[in-house]
């Protein structure tokens, strides 16, 4: 399993990424994303591109809804060409928030635009100078031709999924499976998997095709609670400013379903040493990598054979002009032994 670092982008600059991702790079680290939620999803990777030579970069993910297929799938041709081919793409429909409240754009009929979506930009990272796409579906609609040549190897498409109807199109039509943050290595293991595998099975796929990545919230410290503090504060942040209908359905679905009942309370009313205390320490142990170094590394383990890639969600907050220093120790987990 390969590590990498996941940035939201809140609390720093560009500037503070792109030095993150040279010093992610020389550490050992092998994919750098970046969430679309308080950043755009291309302008940090474009700087983070620019300042690194091996390490895989991309989107994660896409707000489908915020662009159309055509605009996403040139960037992401664009990106890919000034990048030397390190882009994995990750795309996702968001949620009724983000979309209807930030966006105006109707939140609808998810299912069928992620299907087609996901497909018209695989294809448009396979056709070639002087073919045509064409394309007519339920909900989008295309006829392009490319004015550059792609790519000798096609960019691979993930889809965000994990509500059993969105995992199953992703196993029959994306490259890979893009998994949120509160992903336990027992509940990927046991359900996420399989279900997948089904699904892919059913759409004559072979499920050993599908790539795998997922997101751990991440505190490292050599002060054991401190960083288990940092890691209970980061699963208050799921439920507010931002309430995402998937964190509260993992947490339930993995048997945390009265901590989701404390913090969709106590989050948006800005009650953290409450919300902090309703969560249990089982619950920090199954969803997140949080403790001193040796025991950040165990825990890693268990994500072995489960995952082709985890990107980690840093949680120590950093301290005003020192970004860089707060990943110091995070950075450290790239050599695993």
């Amino acid at each position: 399993m390969n590590l990498g670092i996941i940035f939201t982008g809140g609390g720093m600059t560009v500037g503070d990424m792109t030095r993150i991702a040279q010093a992610a790079e020389a550490a050992g680290m092998s994919l750098l994303c970046v969430a679309e939620a308080w950043r755009s999803g291309w302008v940090p990777l474009t700087a983070m591109a620019a300042a690194t030579e091996r390490v895989r970069l991309g989107p994660y993910v896409l707000n489908a809804y915020g662009r159309s297929p055509l605009l996403a799938g040139m960037s992401a041709i664009d990106f890919n060409e000034f990048s030397g081919g390190r882009l994995l793409l990750g795309v996702g429909g968001g949620n009724r928030i983000i979309n209807e409240a930030w966006q105006g754009i109707e939140h609808a009929r998810v299912l069928s635009k992620m299907r087609e979506y996901v497909g018209l930009l695989q294809r448009m990272a396979r056709t070639r100078l002087g073919e045509q796409l064409s394309f007519a579906g339920r909900i989008h609609r295309m006829d392009w031709a490319p004015s550059v040549e792609p790519a000798a190897r096609p960019f691979p498409v993930y889809l965000a999924a994990v509500f059993p109807r969105m995992l199953s199109v992703a196993a029959a039509v994306a490259d890979g499976i893009a998994g949120g943050a509160t992903l336990s290595p027992a509940y990927l293991r046991d359900v996420l998997r399989p279900h997948a595998a089904r699904a892919a099975s059913a759409a004559g796929r072979d499920a050993d095709d599908l790539g795998w990545c997922a997101v751990a919230i991440t505190a490292v410290d050599d002060d054991r609670e401190q960083a288990r503090r940092w890691a209970r504060e980061a699963l208050c942040h799921l439920y507010a400013p931002l309430p995402h209908p998937y964190y509260e359905y993992t947490m339930r679905e993995q048997g945390f379903g009265a901590v989701a009942d404390a913090l969709l309370e106590l989050a948006p009313k800005g009650d953290l040493e409450a919300a902090c205390a309703a969560i249990p320490d089982a619950c920090v142990d199954a969803l997140t990598v949080a403790g001193t170094p040796a025991e950040c590394r165990a825990r890693l383990a268990d994500y072995d054979g489960l995952l082709d890639d985890l990107l980690l969600l840093n949680a120590c907050p950093p301290q005003p002009g020192r970004v860089l220093a707060s990943y110091t120790r995070l950075l450290t987990l790239a050599r695993r032994a």
